[in-house]
């Protein structure tokens, strides 16, 4: 896989909606559209990519660029 615009992603916090804590974006597949988030216990859920972040589900806490 290239590096692109979208790793930076990786690794950061993110606040999903619904959810009561902040999760990890782990990994972003973009051949089938998901962008994958760890949480506590390690429980990982799947949203869809880009939409989930357009449309403010996920909220990612950038503290890198």
């Amino acid at each position: 896989m290239a590096w692109s615009n979208e790793t930076y992603l990786i690794g950061e916090k993110v606040k999903v909606e619904n959810e009561k804590g902040y999760g990890v974006i782990t990994r972003i597949d973009v051949e089938r559209g998901l962008i994958y988030v760890l949480y506590r216990r390690m429980r990982e859920e799947a949203y869809p990519y880009p939409e989930a972040l357009e449309q403010g589900k996920l909220k990612p806490e950038i503290s890198k660029k």
